[in-house]
Formats: C-alpha cells, sequence, structure tokens
C-alpha cells in the first residue's frame, strides 16, 4: 500500500500517521475500485485517510493538541 500525504499534513507527524494507518484496519486495495494508494488529507483538526482514485473513506482520525 503507498501512502500519499496532502501538504498540508506537516512533515513531523507524517511517520506517526504512517505507523497508525499501516498498524489499524485500513487494508489495501480499496472495496470500492480495487486501488493499492491511500491519501491523507488534514481538515481542520481531523485526518482524512482515504482511496486516492475514488475517494472512498477509510477513518477519519480527531488529533488532539499536546
Amino acid at each position: 500500500m503507498k501512502i500519499v500525504f496532502d501538504p498540508e499534513v506537516p512533515e513531523e507527524l507524517r511517520e506517526e500517521i504512517k505507523n497508525v494507518v499501516e498498524g489499524g484496519k485500513i487494508e489495501a486495495p480499496c472495496p470500492e475500485c480495487g486501488a493499492e494508494e491511500i491519501y491523507v488529507a488534514l481538515l481542520d483538526k481531523i485526518l482524512d485517510v482515504k482511496c486516492y482514485d475514488c475517494g472512498h473513506s477509510f477513518a477519519e482520525i480527531e488529533l488532539e493538541e499536546e
């Protein structure tokens, strides 16, 4: 599975996000279109993990500030 990050996702968070996505219940290929690429976008404090090709949403993850 290939993970593509939106440019707005901070560089320092990408490795941790990658570990969460790969270690979670998100599995490629996409059940809707069969694509192997995942797209991670940052919308306010929500990470939207979706299929790169068709936009099928796998998960939304809320970020917390520490």
